[in-house]
């Protein structure tokens, strides 16, 4: 059996410490299911399958707005979030990189964000028997979906147009205590925050009011996001890797 230090030693990013920043709760926990997944000699693309029909059944319990079922559903989502950061660490320690296993990676990511938004506003419809729900459902998915595709789009264009990853300039750099109050509050807006805020409210006695103005603006915080990503990226002030 290989060792879990081996395994920590060997499957450690380059970039560690900002990956932990980014995933400060997945990190902490997805060597040890690395270490599982490797002595089970599972391959890196096995993994990403496993990251997908997790997220894929979450996605499913969403549908259901019984609270047994959306806390199911926010587990099995936080343990896709963990098994995506696996994949990259079996693939560090057996050194079998692949471009489908990142491809599919992404295409994941594009599938399952807007699915959950969907289930979520669905099963909110079934709770109330109310039609604004399908149709935050139908325009928020797309708007979620967006907040993918406005920065895939861009890396297709620089593709188009020969133009490399560090030739773009970056944002300049900020103090430790401000980027750590900058994430929190974009986290707070992001999709995590939307998954959480419905689980508090799903554990909740709130009216269809409160849900309402809760998916209106995080759907809005979405919308916020994808406009000033593409200002952004359409001016080049700013080129980032990760959301």
């Amino acid at each position: 059996m290989i060792g879990l230090d081996e395994v920590k030693l060997k499957a450690k990013r380059h970039n560690d410490e900002n990956n932990r920043k980014l995933h400060f709760i997945g990190s902490l926990f997805s060597i040890y299911f690395s270490w599982i997944f490797i002595n089970c000699r599972l391959s890196p693309n096995a993994v990403t399958g496993i990251f997908f029909l997790t997220g894929l059944c979450g996605a499913v319990f969403f549908l259901s707005s019984d609270l047994v079922f959306v806390v199911i559903a926010y587990s099995l989502w936080r343990l896709h979030i963990i098994f995506d950061i696996c994949d990259g660490e079996v693939a560090r320690f057996t050194k079998k990189f692949s471009f489908n296993g990142a491809y599919w990676d992404y295409m994941i990511h594009s599938i399952l964000y807007p699915l959950v938004y969907a289930s979520i506003c669905f099963a909110t419809y079934r709770k109330f028997d109310d039609d604004i729900f399908l149709i935050l459902a139908l325009f928020g998915s797309i708007i979620v979906s967006q907040t993918l595709s406005v920065k895939n789009n861009y890396y297709r264009a620089m593709l188009q147009n020969n133009e490399k990853i560090n030739n773009v300039s970056n944002a300049g750099k900020v103090s430790p205590l401000k980027n750590r109050f900058i994430n929190l509050f974009i986290g707070l807006l992001s999709f995590e925050g939307y998954l959480l805020a419905y689980v508090i409210l799903s554990a909740s006695a709130v009216s269809k009011e409160i849900y309402l103005i809760t998916f209106s603006l995080f759907t809005t915080s979405f919308l916020l996001q994808v406009l000033v990503k593409f200002i952004l990226f359409s001016k080049k002030v700013l080129h980032i890797k990760r959301n």
